[in-house]
């Protein structure tokens, strides 16, 4: 994460709120946020599972990528539904509007993923989707007065900023947030039979 001496108080469209002393706006940010800055080096090296880099998964959500190969997730079914395997502490299945920073993954890599066994022993479920809206952002919210990072809730990575909580502008992104809606809980044994190759 930046170091506060690369944060600065700044006004834009929003108001005031964060943002880079050396800020650029078109790569800086994206809907009114202001995002983490990530290396980009395609081809260079090799995946980091457990770990998102913030412009792929950005890029993922946006257009609707498989998180695993990068491919579109767009027409990949019959139905037009899009494949989301989401944590699930309980295995409970998702619920309409749940929000989630997972992107899309296609039947091959979903199946791939449970096959190898996913990172630190989660639990996961998949759910078939017909629309992913974008909502908002999961990041790091920063005070006003100090400009250092607020507590956030125990247990959880970042927190979630709706792209219209006021919020948004004190915010460092991390991860693009959508809701699920259309949602239809799938088993994923069944999925390779159901799906085409």
């Amino acid at each position: 994460m930046p170091s506060p001496a690369a944060m600065a108080t700044r006004l834009g469209r929003a108001g005031y709120g964060i943002g880079y002393a050396d800020e650029y706006g078109i790569a800086d940010r994206v809907r009114g946020a202001l995002w983490v800055r990530v290396p980009v080096k395609p081809g260079a090296g090799g995946p980091l599972l457990g770990r998102i880099h913030a412009l792929r998964q950005r890029q993922a959500m946006t257009h609707m990528l498989c998180q695993g190969c990068g491919q579109p997730t767009v027409g990949g079914r019959a139905d037009q539904r899009h494949l989301f395997l989401t944590a699930s502490a309980t295995g409970r299945p998702v619920a309409e509007g749940e929000k989630t920073v997972s992107p899309p993954s296609c039947a091959g890599c979903a199946l791939e993923a449970v096959q190898e066994g996913l990172p630190s022993g989660r639990r996961y479920v998949a759910v078939l989707v017909e629309h992913a809206v974008v909502w908002g952002v999961a990041g790091i919210v920063y005070s006003p007065h100090t400009l250092a990072p607020v507590l956030r809730d125990v247990g959880n990575e970042f927190t979630l900023v709706a792209y219209d909580d006021p919020r948004l502008p004190w915010t460092l992104a991390c991860r693009e947030v959508v809701a699920l809606h259309g949602c239809t809980a799938v088993d994923l044994r069944d999925l390779s039979e159901r799906t085409p190759a």
